[in-house]
């Protein structure tokens, strides 16, 4: 599966498709990035899961909530339009779905394994994908993309909350 157009997904998704290291294919990606994630995530010890690196900022756990829920919006929107459905889809509010998301009540290791088996589906839609149906046109959010934009898409909004959370809240769990 070929890289997508910049024709095909919304301008500020350019920040994801720019993380992502240059020719790796699409399950490449997604393969590589959930090994970083639970190496990532999985080294942070369970009480220090609900430290946030500054005041109002997402948790570690509702970091990790919040990837496995965009991962899903995106996985949905990538079945919807290789199916051929053309009806517009809507955002989500992320911050929203976070006051309801129960992360607190999580654990981390939890939380990893139920992303490892949302990309396991994510996985098994690209495995049946066609090159006709990854480019099949639909709506989200108001801009026109495409499945195989969102399966890159996924994958570098990982790695851009893989950089925040080195950058960001590592500094600050170490600093404690």
């Amino acid at each position: 599966m070929q890289r997508p157009k910049k024709s095909e997904y919304a301008p500020f998704f350019e920040t994801y498709i720019r993380q992502l290291p240059p020719r790796l294919a699409a399950r490449t990606l997604l393969t590589q990035t959930m090994k970083e994630a639970r190496t990532l995530f999985g080294s942070i010890p369970e009480e220090k899961g609900d430290h946030a690196y500054a005041p109002g900022k997402w948790t570690v756990k509702g970091l990790l909530v919040h990837l496995i829920d965009s991962e899903r919006v995106f996985a949905y929107r990538i079945l919807t339009f290789m199916r051929g459905d053309r009806i517009a889809l809507p955002g989500f509010h992320q911050d929203l779905w976070m006051e309801q998301s129960n992360a607190a009540s999580r654990t981390i290791k939890d939380l990893l394994r139920e992303w490892k088996a949302v990309r396991d589906n994510t996985l098994f839609l690209l495995d049946q994908i066609t090159d006709e149906q990854s480019v099949f046109p639909g709506t989200a959010s108001n801009w026109k993309t495409t499945p195989r934009a969102l399966f890159f898409i996924i994958a570098g909004h990982q790695l851009h909350h893989h950089k925040v959370f080195r950058e960001l809240y590592l500094p600050a769990l170490q600093g404690e």
